[in-house]
């Protein structure tokens, strides 16, 4: 773990990962508060199902605004806003007691959600200007690390704080965790040159920062850019099936209920966590670890099909996400470099809006599908889906990397070495 230390000693990294920790764990309190409040009051799925779908439109809607004002105005700013907004939205929880007060459920959420959409385009493209780009890949799996210890955190732990304090304390926790990342981010710093160094240099006027005309010619002629978003927008459409299984067999594959549920959620995160710790010993392999890596989660998911144990599934579900953590965090790591960065913002959002609707989309179909077939079946289908996927993109992308290393080493302008690795 020494290898951490350097990264984890710089301020504005541990602030920002910080405030992701805190809001995350208070988001997944959030969300079981909600989910046994609904039923607590209707008594029926019916409003759990009108939740969800409130969870997915907000990304269509608010995902391409969050990237033009990420590109577009001061990205601390952007988050210290949204989260001090977040903090008031979760406190509208509070007021609900009977089921005419659902509007205010179905009301914070879209809002929660909304403003979610719009912070994470500033965060990921903040990272870029607070750490080296030699720091990226470190960074970013740190970051995996950080998305997984909220999962197992929220997972393990949300069930039993809502238990024994109640859904009133979760959402005033959301509304304090919401508050305390501001306050965290208020204390980052970012230099002038860095928040204008892009623009100043590369020209772009505020007028071409609104639009993503320029954004998606870029993306055009960046073959690799173009591969590795068209690779984030197909896991979704396998990976919203897998997590709809995730209920599906917990409860009526292995019949393990509640406990179940927890103990397959506890294993993703921690296949999170571990994946992020793994990636940072392969920094210096992103194309190869990106290759691999979604490959093998997709296998993986394709193993829970024959599982004979909830014990077995959980093992291969951290095994997945050992592998797709590592994955992702090269992804993201790929983008920061090959996107300059007065495009980060469009660019990850583009990438962000795509995944979650898809994603949402996957979910509905996914569910409908398990009502008219065996889940192992279903389960097979969507993990040959994501390997296959993985694997004809992951190749293209390794070799459009090679092909661009070698023609930089033929041309002598060691640029190879500075743009593929570490």
């Amino acid at each position: 773990m020494a290898y951490l230390y350097p990264l984890l000693r710089k301020p504005n990294l541990r602030r920002l990962l910080s405030a992701n920790l805190l809001s995350g764990i208070g988001d997944w309190f959030n969300s079981v508060a909600v989910l046994s409040l609904l039923l607590e009051i209707t008594g029926t799925a019916m409003a759990v199902g009108i939740t969800l779908a409130l969870r997915t439109l907000p990304h269509l809607l608010f995902g391409p605004i969050g990237g033009l004002v990420a590109d577009r105005f001061n990205r601390k700013t952007v988050l210290i806003v949204c989260d001090l907004a977040r903090a008031l939205i979760a406190l509208s929880f509070l007021l609900v007691a009977h089921e005419a007060d659902l509007w205010i459920v179905y009301t914070g959420t879209f809002l929660l959600v909304a403003f979610s959409a719009m912070y994470n385009p500033s965060r990921l493209s903040l990272l870029p200007q607070i750490v080296s780009r030699d720091e990226l890949a470190a960074a970013n799996a740190l970051d995996q690390s950080v998305f997984g210890i909220v999962m197992a955190i929220g997972s393990l732990v949300g069930g039993v704080f809502i238990a024994l304090w109640g859904s009133e304390i979760a959402f005033l926790y959301n509304s304090l965790s919401f508050l305390a990342s501001a306050l965290l981010l208020v204390r980052l710093t970012v230099s002038k040159q860095q928040e204008h160094q892009e623009s100043d240099s590369e020209g772009e006027s505020l007028e071409q920062a609104a639009t993503y005309k320029n954004v998606l010619r870029f993306i055009q002629k960046t073959p690799i850019v173009y591969a590795i978003l068209l690779l984030t927008t197909l896991w979704p459409i396998g990976g919203g099936i897998i997590n709809v299984l995730i209920s599906v067999y917990a409860y009526q594959v292995f019949d393990a209920g509640k406990m179940g549920i927890g103990l397959l959620y506890g294993a993703i995160g921690l296949g999170f966590i571990v994946g992020g710790l793994i990636a940072q010993r392969l920094q210096r392999y992103p194309y190869e670890v990106a290759s691999v890596g979604l490959a093998i989660e997709g296998f993986a998911f394709l193993l829970t099909s024959f599982s004979p144990t909830i014990y077995v599934t959980a093992l291969f579900y951290a095994l997945s996400t050992i592998a797709g953590g590592m994955g992702n965090a090269c992804l993201n790591t790929l983008l920061m470099r090959h996107v300059t960065s007065r495009y980060h913002g469009r660019v990850f959002a583009l990438e962000m809006t795509l995944s979650n609707v898809l994603i949402g989309l996957s979910m509905l179909t996914g569910g409908w599908v398990l009502t008219v077939a065996e889940p192992r079946i279903v389960g097979f289908v969507a993990g040959v889906f994501v390997t296959l996927s993985s694997i004809l993109i992951g190749r293209f992308i390794w070799k459009t990397a090679k092909g661009k290393q070698a023609k930089n080493h033929a041309r002598g302008d060691g640029r190879g070495t500075e743009t593929f690795t570490n």
